[in-house]
C-alpha cells in the first residue's frame, strides 16, 4: 500500500492564497476596529482629564507613536501567525483536492489508483464516494467486454441489436486507444 504524503505545502496556490487572503482581510478588519476602539475610549477620558495641561501636545504624540508602534507589531505577528496557520489549514483541503483532481487522471489513463488520503485530510467522504464510482466504472467496463465477447462469438439475427453492440465495440476500442495515447505520452 502506497503512503501519500506531501511534503510540498502549497499545492494548489490559488485555492491557498484566496484561503490566506480572506483570513488576512478579515484579521486587518478586525485589528482596525479594536485598535480604533481602544485607541478612542482610552484617549477620550485622557484627553478630558489633561485638557488643560501644557504638555498636552507632546504627551499626545509619544502616545500615539507608541500606540500605533505597538498596533503595527501586535498586528504583524498575528498577520505572519494567522497566515501560517491558514496555509496549514488550507493544505488539509487543497491536499487532497490536489489528489483526487491526480486519480481522476489515472482513472482516465486506464490506471488503478489507491483511494487514499493522509491522516487529517480533508475531503475523505468525497475520497470514498470516488473510490465507489471508480469500482462501479470498472464493473460496467468488464460487464461490457463480456458482452462484446459473448457476441462475437454467437449469430444474432436481429440487426438493432447488433448495431447496439457494434457501436458498444466501437466504444471500447476507443476508450483503449486513447488510454494508450495518454499512457505512450508520459
Amino acid at each position: 500500500m502506497r503512503r501519500y504524503n506531501r511534503v510540498n505545502i502549497c499545492v494548489d496556490k490559488g485555492i491557498q492564497t484566496r484561503f490566506v487572503l480572506y483570513t488576512l482581510i478579515s484579521l486587518i478588519i478586525g485589528c482596525v476596529i479594536v485598535s480604533a476602539y481602544a485607541f478612542y475610549s482610552v484617549w477620550i477620558d485622557i484627553g478630558d482629564k489633561i485638557l488643560h495641561s501644557h504638555s498636552i501636545n507632546t504627551m499626545f504624540t509619544s502616545s500615539l507613536n507608541k500606540f500605533i508602534a505597538t498596533n503595527l507589531f501586535i498586528i504583524t505577528i498575528l498577520a505572519i501567525i494567522t497566515s501560517f496557520g491558514m496555509l496549514l489549514l488550507s493544505h488539509k483541503i487543497a491536499g487532497p483536492a490536489f489528489r483526487i483532481k491526480k486519480m481522476l487522471k489515472e482513472l482516465q489513463e486506464g490506471k488503478d489508483p489507491t483511494f487514499e488520503l493522509r491522516k487529517g485530510d480533508a475531503l475523505k467522504p468525497i475520497m470514498e464516494e470516488l473510490e465507489k464510482l471508480a469500482v462501479q466504472h470498472k464493473s460496467i467496463g468488464e460487464s461490457a467486454l463480456r458482452v462484446v465477447e459473448t457476441w462475437r462469438k454467437t449469430q444474432v439475427k436481429d440487426m438493432s441489436l447488433n448495431l447496439a453492440l457494434k457501436e458498444l465495440e466501437n466504444k471500447i476500442i476507443y476508450l483503449s486507444i486513447e488510454q494508450n495515447n495518454r499512457g505512450g505520452k508520459k
